[in-house]
């Protein structure tokens, strides 16, 4: 999967623009979260907001930059 980098600057201006996509920060960690009623059964569940979704976790690299999906290259 293509990936595109962010510099500290650029990930939370992403993270601030798409909060209603349900990007948000967890410590230096851009989290997705997105409802969905099964999220219990699932490795990455997570309960957030009063019921179930699933969750990804874009991490920061060594050098200071977080990787996301470049599916939300137009959400930049």
């Amino acid at each position: 999967m293509a990936k595109i980098s962010l510099n500290y600057d650029q990930a939370h201006k992403f993270v601030e623009k798409n909060k209603k996509l349900g990007f948000y920060w967890n410590g230096y960690s851009i989290m997705k979260w997105t409802p969905g009623h099964n999220g219990y059964m699932q490795k990455n569940g997570m309960f957030r907001i009063n019921q179930w979704g699933y969750s990804l976790q874009y991490d920061v690299n060594s050098i200071g930059m977080w990787d996301i999906s470049d599916k939300y290259a137009k959400f930049i």
